[in-house]
């Protein structure tokens, strides 16, 4: 058990790490790069990066505080606090009309401005986005570990249901985003356009549905391989029509921005979840419960990459 809590400790560990370079990154950019300053966005990403550094420092173990961190209480309320400030600052930052890190262009077809939105900022939008996901990542590590999902069919790739759930939040938001936006104006943009953005706001209601019970049965491991395999299934046809529909001609995410970036995430994670479960469940006759009692539930999350 020693050995396993060591695994988990170093690999959330990495995490922090990485908060901790995105929060600095993301506070330079937005300090240095943009006109328009906000006071929550420099409160939000110098919390973040105090919080991630003494995580960072308390997981690396040099100290007698360690013990009352890791793993416990602390950490979690610390995680779930970050998560709750990046996610306030990400529709901050990422709405269009505060000019932070998207604006909207548009490509004037005859009377129809086809208004999208566009990374105008990409510094702190990729540095924010990094931080977001790191931030849900640490927090998904930390439950897994506290509710003791060990043995249950998507052990191995639990995180990527979460990652699933968060792309699906950013596609619902998007999409409202571009229907009260663009959407409610004249001549904003066509209607087959709208048609389409529906179809994602759609797609991504049943997407963080799916996602959120999946990864919490997942994370109490008490999933099941058929009916993940189904989700996931399901899951993939989704997402591939929304990429299809929304970033190709006459979709309203053909500009590269956070409806495109989200529809594609939401594609590739899905299809990643779909294989790996898949994959499990075609080999049921050595499922990670069983391989947990001889291997130890590190090495199954190992084998199963």
């Amino acid at each position: 058990m020693a050995g396993i809590g060591a695994h988990v400790n170093k690999d959330r560990l990495n995490k922090w790490a990485f908060l901790l370079l995105f929060s600095i990154l993301c506070l330079i950019a937005h300090e240095t790069d943009d006109e328009n300053k906000n006071t929550y966005v420099t409160v939000c990403t110098s919390v973040s990066l105090a919080f991630s550094f003494l995580a960072s420092v308390l997981h690396l173990g040099t100290t007698g505080l360690s013990a009352f961190f890791v793993g416990t209480v602390v950490e979690g309320l610390t995680s779930l606090v970050l998560v709750a400030l990046w996610g306030a600052a990400l529709p901050i930052i990422m709405n269009p009309a505060n000019g932070l890190a998207q604006m909207y262009v548009g490509k004037n077809r005859g009377d129809v401005a086809d208004y999208q939105s566009t990374i105008s900022n990409a510094n702190l939008y990729f540095t924010t986005w990094g931080a977001g996901v790191c931030a849900v990542m640490i927090l998904a590590s930390y439950i897994r570990e506290r509710l003791g999902g060990v043995g249950g069919a998507g052990m191995g790739y639990t995180t990527n249901w979460y990652l699933l759930m968060l792309a699906s939040v950013i596609v619902i938001i998007e999409c409202m985003r571009f229907k009260n936006q663009v959407c409610s104006i004249v001549n904003g943009t066509e209607g087959v356009t709208c048609g389409r953005n529906m179809y994602g706001l759609v797609t991504g209601c049943i997407g963080l549905s799916v996602s959120f019970l999946v990864s919490l049965f997942s994370s109490l491991g008490k999933d099941s391989a058929l009916i993940t395999t189904i989700f996931g299934f399901i899951m993939a046809i989704l997402y591939t029509l929304c990429a299809g529909l929304m970033t190709f001609e006459n979709g309203p995410a053909t500009y590269v921005g956070n409806q495109y970036l989200s529809a594609w995430a939401g594609f590739f994670l899905s299809f990643a979840v779909f294989g790996s479960v898949l994959k499990e469940f075609l080999g049921a006759g050595d499922t990670p419960a069983a391989a947990a009692g001889t291997n130890g539930p590190a090495d199954v999350e190992m084998d199963r990459i």
